[in-house]
């Protein structure tokens, strides 16, 4: 891990969002601000803790602890500074690079010390304990949405392409913008309970400069797999007829594909 997470300085900070997004909507309209927020309630305060009272004690123990302490202290030398005057676009991708980057770099150093089965149990139990223990209402209103959807014409053949109107609503008020960064619901049947969204270049794939990175030469993948898709996929199983997710990471592109479905009332 030290060889690893070795870079030069001058590269810190280097933003990651892709060039073709910007302007003022993007960095200062309703989305950017629901992400800010989100961003600092949810990650922030509610996940950014898991490194340090969860991952750093179990790696303490586990392996060379004044290492560990060094190479902690290093990789948080790496944060953005979240300043005043960011836009709000800005702050949610500091403060979203930053969570990614350390994170990352926890979870390549406990794959090193468990078998897979006793990291997966390790990071996404985590993750499950932490969303029934700090989200539990977020939990609720996701697994109770057949009960708000409205349902579809009986005759209407299957999955529809999303309205004007609701593609504009969507890209403004997405409530999962905070995670995915940019989406798109390309497919819906209110009639079935199904759902697709594309996600094109996922946040957590570009919110960190690559450079800044414990592993630079790839992305943050394992964060991907275990905290986003394994920990939604069990918070969201449909069981009891809730919310099931089913997450498709394109690795090694940033793009990801999510399938939702939820059981309907009948007509």
């Amino acid at each position: 891990m030290s060889e690893a997470i070795a870079h030069p300085a001058e590269l810190r900070g280097r933003a990651a969002v892709p060039a073709k997004r910007g302007g003022f909507f993007y960095h200062y309209g309703p989305q950017a601000w629901i992400d800010m927020v989100m961003s600092k309630r949810m990650i922030v305060k509610q996940a950014w803790p898991v490194v340090t009272f969860t991952y750093l004690p179990i790696l303490r123990m586990t392996t060379d602890a004044e290492r560990i302490d060094r190479e902690w202290v290093e990789i948080r030398s790496r944060r953005e500074d979240v300043r005043f005057f960011d836009s709000p676009r800005e702050r949610w991708r500091k403060r979203y690079g930053n969570f990614v980057r350390e994170v990352e770099w926890a979870l390549l150093e406990l794959r090193q010390h468990f078998s897979q089965a006793q990291y997966e149990d390790i990071v996404i139990g985590t993750s499950v304990a932490l969303g029934h223990e700090n989200s539990q209402d977020f939990l609720d209103m996701m697994n109770s949405m057949g009960e708000r959807t409205p349902k579809g014409d009986e005759g209407s053949g299957g999955p529809t392409q999303p309205k004007g109107f609701q593609k504009l609503a969507f890209e403004m008020f997405n409530p999962a913008g905070f995670l995915t960064g940019p989406a798109q619901i390309t497919s819906f049947d209110t009639a079935k309970g199904t759902a697709i969204m594309e996600v094109p270049d996922c946040a957590w794939h570009i919110c960190a400069a690559a450079e800044s990175l414990p592993n630079p030469d790839a992305l943050p993948e394992q964060g991907c797999l275990l905290i986003c898709k394994g920990a939604f996929e069990a918070l969201f199983d449909g069981k009891d007829g809730g919310l099931s997710m089913e997450f498709e990471p394109h690795l090694p592109e940033t793009s990801c594909t999510v399938r939702m479905n939820w059981k309907t009332d009948p007509a």
